[in-house]
Order: structure tokens, then sequence, then C-alpha cells
């Protein structure tokens, strides 16, 4: 299988904006136009897995890789570092719980007790449980903010494999269906452009998916033209065009202009430059960090919200304890948001401490959570699959398998 290894950099640097854009400190970063609209490449991802499931999955489901062992591993990849995280946000809340006396109220200002909001009652439990957390069960996120898109996508593999292994060749019907249905609905149904989630996710998910399966199908129809296409210096140039749109619709795409639901088409642009690596910047994104940040892409998405409220519960219980105010308190949009930091020159230094812990938490549920469930689960269903239809050692069906987080 092949390896896209500019884009699973992309991957890495996408998850680290997404992680910023969560991250209310008070520096210079904050009013970024780019940062503050970074939410959108949670569309990136959508539209990445549905091309790298597309090359990986695509024609092996139907020739009978069956449909079974392709939702057991989207399964084992996506939720062992998500029971993993919820875990960690209940096991949290309940020391909250059963220690605040002994955590010196460190808890974030203006925060409630534990367990008495809707986002934590049991119920949400009980549904991030099930992955069912954002199909419009609930007006609001709930726990681990991120998983909302792990929910949706995960449904979303199941509409793919039965459209691939249902419809055989009448699959491709499905795409424009989403390609054009996906953004009218979002126009009429959300209030917030592209920014929906625990609503309207799914068909967020779903037209993002499809374009990156679109996008599939033109790269492996287009890669015996690469060498005159990309020739040269045009390969540079066309890399530099894809990234300059992708950085200006961004900054430009927040969640008043209906601009933003043009998402999955630009990043799809993105998506179909990069995987021919034929330019300069695919050269800088074979970087051994970048890459080693696209490795890890998922549990940094995965984790970040997790380092954030710590980090406002550790600078919340220091000031108390040193009597000292760590929060800045501004008026946005007539709500009162709590910000890290009292200095601008304080938010810059949070900005990097946060980004610094995050990837330092994410190697390590990295190494000890999500690649040892990943290749656990994986075992697994290769000799089962051996069992029932013996596959020759240089065509095993789960190497090469890339996944957007």
């Amino acid at each position: 299988m092949e390896r896209f290894v500019a884009l699973e950099s992309w991957r890495g640097i996408a998850a680290c904006l997404v992680a910023l854009f969560h991250l209310y400190a008070f520096g210079h970063f904050y009013e970024v136009p780019f940062l503050r609209n970074s939410w959108l490449f949670v569309d990136f991802f959508f539209v990445l897995s549905g091309f790298i499931i597309a090359a990986n999955y695509r024609q092996r489901l139907s020739e009978g890789f069956g449909l079974g062992r392709f939702l057991l591993l989207r399964l084992g990849r996506l939720y062992p570092l998500h029971l993993a995280m919820l875990a960690l946000f209940v096991a949290f809340a309940l020391l909250k719980v059963v220690g605040r006396s002994l955590l010196s109220g460190a808890i974030t200002p203006g925060s409630v007790a534990p367990f008495t909001t809707p986002a934590e009652s049991p119920s949400t439990i009980f549904a991030n449980l099930l992955l069912v957390q954002s199909l419009h069960v609930f007006d609001f996120l709930t726990w681990n903010i991120p998983s909302w898109s792990i929910s949706t996508e995960l449904y979303t593999y199941v509409i793919f494999g039965i459209c691939v292994v249902g419809l055989r060749k009448q699959a491709r019907i499905a795409l424009p269906v989403a390609l054009i249905g996906g953004p009218l609905l979002i126009a009429m149904l959300s209030e917030r452009n592209m920014n929906t989630h625990y609503d309207w996710g799914i068909i967020r998910c779903l037209y993002g998916f499809a374009a990156g399966v679109v996008v599939w199908h033109i790269y492996k129809s287009g890669d015996r033209f690469k060498k005159w296409i990309f020739a040269g210096s045009i390969g540079t140039a066309i890399e530099l065009a894809a990234l300059g749109t992708a950085v200006i619709f961004v900054s430009v795409a927040d969640t008043t202009n209906p601009l933003s639901i043009a998402a999955p088409y630009v990043f799809a642009l993105v998506v179909l430059v990069f995987a021919f690596e034929a330019g300069a910047v695919s050269s800088m994104l074979r970087w051994r960090p970048l890459v080693f940040l696209g490795t890890i892409s998922y549990s940094i998405y995965m984790t970040h919200i997790f380092v954030e409220q710590r980090m406002f519960d550790a600078a919340s219980a220091f000031g108390k304890v040193f009597h000292f105010t760590a929060f800045t308190h501004r008026d946005i949009e007539g709500n009162d948001i709590t910000f890290l930091g009292t200095r601008l020159w304080h938010g810059d230094v949070v900005y990097v401490t946060y980004l610094a812990l995050i990837v330092m938490m994410s190697y390590l549920t990295y190494r000890w959570i999500e690649k040892p469930a990943r290749d656990w689960v994986r075992d697994r269903v290769d000799r089962k699959g051996r069992r029932v239809v013996p596959v020759p050692r240089h065509a095993d069906p789960l190497l090469g398998d890339q996944k957007s987080g």
C-alpha cells in the first residue's frame, strides 16, 4: 500500500491547529483569524479519512474483504483511545467529587460541581460508550469535546461499507448525493454554518468523507499524468497555491460566514495536490518531527482538551495557594470568557507549554493505548481472515492502513 507521508504531516499539523483553537490563553495568538477558525481543520480530517479509506479498502471491500472485518478494524482504530480518554475524564470528575478538599479548590473559575451539568450526566457517559453522543441525541457537546467527530466518523464508515458492498459498481452514485446534498442540508439546518457538531455533524462528516473518496478516484486516474503536471518547479508552485488557498479560506470562513460550508471542497484540493508529493513543500513535510506529529495526530486530537482543563486547574490551584490572579476575564459577544494569563507574554508561554504537554501526553497514549490496541485488533482480524480466505504474504490486506484522526 502506498504511504502518503506529506498528508501524514498535514494531519499532525491540523491536529495541533485544532488544539490551539480550543485554548483560551491571554496572548498574541488568540486574535489571529487563522487560529480562531482552525476548527475547520476537522473537515480536513474527514476529507483525508475518505481519501485514505478509499485507497485502502474501496477495492478490497468490493472483492470480498468483508464488511465485518472492515468495521472491526475501524472500531479498533477509534474506540480504545476514545474509551481511555472518556474513563480519564470521568475518573477526574469523580476525584473532584470525593476529594475537593484535597485538591485545595483546584477548580477553574466559574466552574460547577462535577456531574451536575447536562453535559456530564450519566446518560452522556452511556451515549459516549455507544459513540452516539453526536447523532443529535443531545443539544450540547459532552465530556471529551473532540470525540463528537469520532462518533460521526464511525457511522460514516458503516454507511461507506454498506454502499461499497451493497451497491458494488453503483456505489459511486452516493458520492454526488453527498457532495451536493451535504452542503445544501447544512445551509438549511445549521444555525452556525459549517460549525455543526452535536446536531448535524453526521451530515458534515459524510459530506467531507465523500469529498475524500472522490479525490482518491481523481488521484488514481490522474497518477499517470503526474510527471508532466508537476514537472520541475510547477509542482512547488501548485503546492504553494493550494497551501495559500487553505490559509486564506480558513482565515475568512468563520462561523458567521456561509463560505465555511465549502471547507470540504477546499481541503479536497489540498489533499489531491499533496497526495502527489511533487513539490518543495512536500519535501519539507517529510521532515521527521512533522511526520512524528502525523503519527500521533489522533492522540493529539483526543488528549488536548484534557491537557487544557488540567492547565486551568493547576493555574487556579497555584493562584489560590500563592495568592495571585492567574486569569483574565473578557467579554466576548456578551459572554464572560476566562483566559489563562494576565499578560500577553503569559499567554504566549502558555501556548508553547500547552503544545509541548499535548505532544508528550500524546506520545504516551499512542505508545501505550492507541498502537497496542490497534495492532491487537489487526492481529485478531487478520487471523480470522486467513482462516476464511487464505491471503498471500505479499498481499496482506492489513498493511499500510493509514487513518486520519
